[in-house]
């Protein structure tokens, strides 16, 4: 029983080590929007203190504010300020969850979307407080054990407390002293003061036409900028008061904060929903934000950049050094953006922009505006890099000569990366010190992501490995390979001999030619029974005739509409005349031929296809007749028919001559004399023995009438 527990746990906790290394980095992460005094926020990677303005807050964060300072976060559509003296807690920060707990001190909250409610909870050494209703609520929690109070400035909340259960309206407070449980009128101090002047900034917000309010940071934008729309990009805004030179993320700091990395700081007070969501664009040379077309829940990211640079990359900077650069620059609309933290693909399909559903990426950015290239050791020394004390280098928005490469791991920071399969990988080798395993960092295509991780054949912005069913018919698109274009999958032809291209019900390979007549059975289908193969009726210009029996292509357009059809397909006929004819006999009697060799296969078949296509010329025309005269054209489709019945027992005639031809040697007459106008012609020479006709293989265009000579040829012989 012990060895059967034992292996249960240790099960579990692969699944549990499973479960953290597929889960995604949280999506929603706050900011500091305000602080005033010493301000402090302890993170896993130690304490930072100073300026905090725009500085990121997330799960794990611990917040203290020291005697006379007062500081404030927000996320999303919820602010939460604390006054001197008081510690918090951030327990659980995530797109639908946000728990906090309030050590010491007091704290006011102002929720303004439901949405927000059911996840929400502040939690105090004495008990527990969440909103039934959007408002403002504030929680004093003193030093004393068992000692808090909550005042609801405006809405509803609900208070655990002692082991009871109470119900604030607006302008209630409830105290808490141990087991003493008071419900009085609530009171109002120079806090709630301010607290009350932080929301009225926020009363005639317009942003929120734009962007959702879960956005964090969207609250700033309508006091240092403006809002324009556009054809392309939809809701664009524009700061105010930005020297003429400047360019996003270049006024600032660069921050290492775990898991995401990398982190941009921006110094300007609106500087933190334009840096982390959406995208920057150059619109009549001036600097847009475009958010784009926000579904769902929007996306956090540490920074909507592209990197460039690498160890091998020398530059000069302003202080007049040369050595290795790393630089950035703000992604456009156009360009996708590929983290270098582990998420999933839904992640990273939500990180992208789209505003008209119908965007494509570009695998290389087309121009890179914006660029900032520093030191590349900068990185490498430190967590923060403060680009506005550093030197700096200037290049031109050149994509062919700026190499592509991913943010460097500072110093004295490991990393542990994972795959999906939770198990952990093997320590990264770097052979040339750049920051980049060797075995991840082949970019042939130069945009910043290792090719094992990309692969894109067919070049549409997207990785095969993303393309799982584009024309979602249920089947993989790499299932559904069709190598010889008969529209079966390779992989799914079980029965190579049922293959049936025609769908007629009856395999191609049982498809033969019993009638021998040169076409096979699944060429002479015949959907409206007329007794003509339909492959040889398609009439285009319907005039009655097939389109392949026209041969009058040399004939005006004038005489081919009026139905004039003159058969070319007889080169050797000679053209009607009302003169008479004079035979010249010959001079000298003719040389015995040698015998002419027999007909093959091949000219008896193509014989016999050219008299079927003669009939079928004559049923057509038949037809034609029929349609435009009516009754009255029964007497001439009656001697068309006789002539079509002459003209088969003269081809019949003719087959048997060919036949018996081939069965005996056959003596060549002489060519006939020319025909004469009154004057007599001239002797005709010694007719030369002709040599024996060869067969030659069917050829389309004018060959048929090539064909056709020849079959006269031997007629006549």
């Amino acid at each position: 029983m012990t060895r059967k527990l034992a292996h249960f746990l240790l099960l579990a906790a692969l699944v549990a080590v499973s479960s953290l290394a597929l889960a995604d980095p949280p999506t929603l992460v706050g900011r500091i929007s305000a602080a005033e005094g010493r301000v402090t926020v302890q993170t896993d990677e130690g304490e930072e203190t100073g300026s905090l303005l725009n500085w990121p807050v997330k799960q794990g964060d611990h917040i203290t504010t020291a005697g006379g300072s007062r500081t404030e976060f927000r996320v999303g559509p919820v602010a939460v300020r604390l006054d001197g003296d008081s510690a918090l807690d951030i327990e659980e920060l995530d797109e639908d969850v946000m728990h906090l707990r309030l050590n010491y001190g007091s704290a006011s909250i102002r929720v303004r979307d439901p949405q927000a409610l059911a996840g929400f909870e502040l939690a105090t050494p004495q008990g527990r407080v969440t909103l039934t209703e959007p408002g403002t609520v504030r929680v004093d929690a003193d030093r004393e054990p068992d000692t808090m109070s909550v005042s609801v400035q405006l809405g509803a909340a609900r208070v655990e407390a002692a082991g009871a259960m109470l119900n604030l309206g607006t302008g209630r407070r409830v105290d808490v002293r141990g087991d003493d449980v008071r419900t009085v009128l609530a009171r109002q101090d120079g806090f709630d003061a301010w607290a009350a002047a932080r929301d009225r900034r926020d009363e005639a917000a317009i942003a929120t036409r734009y962007v959702p309010s879960y956005v964090t940071g969207y609250e700033e934008l309508d006091h240092y900028g403006s809002w324009t729309v556009s054809d392309d990009y939809g809701p664009l805004w524009a700061p105010r008061s930005v020297p003429l030179d400047w360019a996003p993320y270049r006024d600032g700091r660069w921050v290492w904060v775990a898991p995401w990395g990398w982190t941009w700081v921006d110094n300007a007070p609106w500087g933190y929903a334009p840096f982390h969501y959406g995208r920057w664009v150059v619109v009549n040379r001036r600097w847009c934000w475009a958010p784009g077309r926000i579904v769902g829940r929007p996306v956090w990211a540490p920074a909507l950049v592209g990197w460039v640079g690498g160890s091998g990359w020398s530059v000069s900077f302003t202080d007049r050094h040369r050595g290795p650069g790393m630089g950035w620059y703000p992604l456009t609309p156009r360009d996708r953006y590929v983290p270098h933290y582990q998420v999933s693909p839904d992640h990273e399909r939500r990180l992208g922009w789209q505003f008209r559903g119908t965007e494509r990426w570009r695998a290389v950015p087309a121009r890179r505006e914006g660029i900032t290239i520093v030191p590349r050791d900068q990185f490498e020394q430190r967590r923060t890099v403060r680009v506005t004390n550093v030197p700096r280098a200037t290049v031109a928005p050149n994509p062919g000569n700026l190499p592509v490469a991913t943010p460097v791991v500072p110093a004295g920071v490991r990393t542990f990366e994972r795959s999906r399969d939770g198990l952990a990988e093997r320590t990264p080798v770097d052979r040339n010190r750049d920051g980049i395993p060797d075995r991840q960092q082949i970019d042939r295509n130069r945009d910043g992501t290792p090719d094992r991780l990309q692969t894109d054949r067919n070049r549409d912005g997207i990785p095969d490995r993303m393309q799982i069913d584009r024309n979602r018919d249920g089947t993989p698109d790499r299932l559904q390979t069709d190598r010889n274009r008969d529209g079966f999958v390779d992989r799914q032809q079980i029965d190579r001999q049922q293959i049936d291209r025609n769908r007629d019900g009856t395999p191609d390979r049982l498809q033969t030619d019993p009638q021998r007549f040169g076409i096979a059975d699944r060429m002479e289908t015949d959907r409206n029974h007329d007794g003509v193969a339909d492959r040889l009726q398609i009439d285009r210009n319907r005039d009655g005739v097939p389109d392949r029996m026209r041969l009058d292509t040399n004939r005006p357009p004038a005489e081919r509409s009026q139905g004039v059809i003159v058969t070319e397909r007889f080169h050797s006929e000679r053209p009607r005349t009302q003169a008479p004819i004079t035979t010249v006999a010959p001079s000298t009697p003719a040389p015995r031929p040698e015998p002419a060799q027999a007909p093959s296969r091949s000219f008896i078949a193509n014989e016999r296809l050219e008299r079927q296509r003669d009939m079928i010329e004559e049923r057509a025309e038949q037809r034609r007749e029929h349609e435009r005269h009516g009754i009255a054209a029964q007497a001439a489709q009656a001697a068309q028919a006789a002539q079509a019945a002459q003209a088969a027992q003269a081809a019949q005639a003719r087959a048997a001559q060919a036949a018996q031809q081939a069965q005996r040697p056959s003596i060549q007459a002489p060519p006939p004399a020319p025909v004469v106008q009154p004057r007599p012609a001239p002797p005709a020479p010694v007719a030369q023995p002709a040599p024996a006709p060869q067969a030659q293989p069917a050829q389309a265009g004018h060959e048929r009438g090539r064909r056709s000579d020849r079959g006269e040829n031997m007629r006549e012989r």
